[in-house]
């Protein structure tokens, strides 16, 4: 499986200040071992670091300046002065973490597995967000999920040409990760959002429910996007597309026309 130029180059200042990101330093250091452009950015982004890490030089405080001050702080009207510099040097402590801030991209954190995948599936659509690892073999790209989400992720071999794979991605959910799964069903990119059932979550829009062989799938509508959820085992869904497909019609886009699931018009049991 291959990491991206961009989705290395996303993380590489979290990676390089030793955190944790999706990508593990065997990716990073492979991918930076392959590509110069990579591999330059890091190079730019530590001597940027190091710059600024030693930009700041304590220098030592004069004996008479230190006696002045140690007077001023014992009148009432010079103690109104100090407050002003602390006030100063708060507010330039507070500009310097927002710089710092904005030197690399907070994920934002999801309430449920559906919003998550929906607000991933906008990005990865719209070309935002880049993908984690791309290609196109369901168990290469299981097994690079598997490694870095802490539950097991296993994709369908996909036997209709109409669907293919992406790759997938990483989003932040409810203090750990949840893969997303990026794919084509005739040209119509679609995302699967794969996370523990204990950290799904509840989404705030109102869904349609259908059950169906003891499972119960819920459809809803997040910015424009059609969204089923559902659970089975340890684990729960959202698939995220502008497909019109609801409820037991989500096992047709990822197993194909093989499933035995038809057209959205045999479907019942919908209810609000």
């Amino acid at each position: 499986m291959t990491v991206s130029c961009d989705n290395v180059r996303s993380w590489l200042s979290a990676w390089i200040d030793g955190e944790r990101t999706p990508l593990s330093s065997e990716d990073f250091e492979r991918h930076l071992a392959e590509c110069e452009e990579c591999a330059k950015s890091a190079r730019t982004l530590r001597g940027f670091l190091r710059t600024v890490s030693s930009a700041y030089v304590p220098a030592e405080v004069p004996a008479s300046l230190a006696a002045s001050l140690q007077r001023m702080t014992r009148r009432s009207s010079s103690q109104r002065r100090t407050h002003a510099i602390f006030a100063a040097t708060a507010a330039a402590a507070a500009v310097v973490l927002v710089v710092f801030t904005l030197l690399r991209p907070a994920p934002v954190q999801a309430a449920s597995l559906a919003e998550a995948a929906a607000s991933a599936h906008e990005g990865l659509v719209s070309g935002i967000l880049p993908l984690d690892v791309t290609g196109a073999n369901a168990a290469a790209l299981s097994r690079w999920l598997t490694e870095r989400v802490g539950f097991r992720v296993v994709l369908p071999k996909l036997e209709d040409s109409t669907l293919v794979f992406n790759g997938g991605r990483l989003v932040p959910l409810r203090g750990g990760y949840a893969a997303v799964v990026s794919f084509q069903r005739n040209g119509e990119p679609v995302s699967l959002g794969i996370a523990p059932r204990h950290a799904a979550g509840r989404p705030e829009e109102a869904p349609r429910t259908e059950l169906f062989r003891n499972m119960k799938f819920a459809t809803r509508t997040i910015r424009g996007l059609n969204v089923i959820s559902w659970s089975e085992g340890e684990l729960s869904y959202a698939l995220v597309s502008h497909l019109p497909a609801t409820g037991r019609a989500s096992c047709a886009v990822c197993h194909g026309a093989n499933s035995g699931l038809k057209s959205v018009e045999e479907f019942h049991g919908m209810r609000r």
